[in-house]
């Protein structure tokens, strides 16, 4: 399963950035983003190669990836009813999601990996065109260098490693030792900083530090012709990808790790309502945008902390 877990880390990888990682990495560090990538990328490799963290408990199994849920939810429901359906109620909007979840969940696991197969290749052919697309909107002059304190691209680098690699955690298990997952690691990381400095290109760091989904804000100038336009609404599917692969992995490293399958099906419901209620009282929001990294931080604390083993047995 090594192949099928690389694959789904691709995803993993990239889904925290999505209206969290991304402004709050370019909000501290600025035009000097690509740094705190690079400085946050080694921190992701350094951790992944060092730390043994599996799970060890059925209630901390439960306990951390519903967090994970919770935050991607919030993050998923919260883009689509700013971005697209605004007059939707948010559990009309996160219920279809949910639903295609539990289907999918209530299948056998290689069906999860079947499923990732063609999304990443959906995922990718996007990734390429809105990369080809947007690259004519790229300017330097964004790129004036501001005082911008090593303490801040420090906060910003381990911010960085920690949206990308908390996931991975959660979801890997004593099967994925092999070096391609530092690989997909790193391939996936690396595509995050063509975006973050995409934005900053783009939008400047300014913009993209303030509006909540400039990932979005950049693809609007994506079109074919004159007469295509707003493709972005195509083209940025490759977010809510990310995202419900997340979700796909959380669930099913819950159902995997509990005796009872069944508890997955009573699990995303109840996530499901305490994530809509959070998007009907923004100042939850605002609260999970300011204090996610202490959360991500708290669930990798509990991680290691349930472990015996820490280190890779060589």
């Amino acid at each position: 399963m090594k192949k099928e877990f690389n694959m789904l880390n691709y995803f993993n990888t990239r889904a925290l950035f999505m209206g969290i990682g991304l402004s709050r990495v370019i909000s501290y560090a600025h035009e000097y983003s690509y740094i705190s990538v690079i400085l946050g990328t080694i921190i992701g490799v350094f951790l992944l190669y060092l730390l043994k963290l599996e799970m060890k408990s059925s209630f901390i199994n439960v306990l951390l990836n519903s967090c994970i849920i919770i935050v991607s939810l919030v993050i998923l429901i919260n883009m689509i009813s700013t971005m697209y359906l605004t007059k939707m109620p948010k559990l009309l909007i996160g219920l279809p999601f949910c639903l295609v979840l539990l289907y999918l969940l209530n299948k056998k696991e290689i069906v999860l990996y079947r499923i990732s197969s063609i999304l990443l290749f959906f995922n990718l052919v996007c990734y390429i065109f809105a990369f080809f697309s947007l690259a004519r909107y790229f300017t330097l002059d964004n790129f004036y260098f501001t005082d911008v304190s090593i303490k801040s691209i420090l906060i910003s680098a381990i911010e960085f490693a920690l949206y990308s690699v908390t996931p991975t955690f959660l979801t890997r298990n004593s099967e994925t030792k092999d070096i391609s997952i530092y690989k997909t690691y790193i391939v996936s990381a690396f595509t995050m900083g063509i975006i973050i400095m995409l934005a900053i290109g783009i939008l400047g760091s300014n913009v993209s530090s303030i509006v909540r989904y400039p990932e979005y804000l950049i693809l609007k100038e994506v079109s074919l012709t004159t007469a295509i336009q707003n493709i972005e609404n195509i083209v940025s599917y490759m977010w809510i990808i990310d995202v419900f692969i997340l979700l796909a992995s959380c669930g099913n490293s819950i159902k995997n790790n509990v005796k009872n399958k069944w508890v997955i099906n009573i699990v995303i419901p109840i996530l499901l309502f305490i994530t809509t209620y959070m998007n009907n009282h923004y100042e939850f929001i605002l609260l999970l945008y300011r204090y996610s990294p202490f959360i991500l931080s708290g669930v990798l604390i509990v991680l290691w902390l349930s472990n015996k083993k820490l280190i890779f047995e060589r």
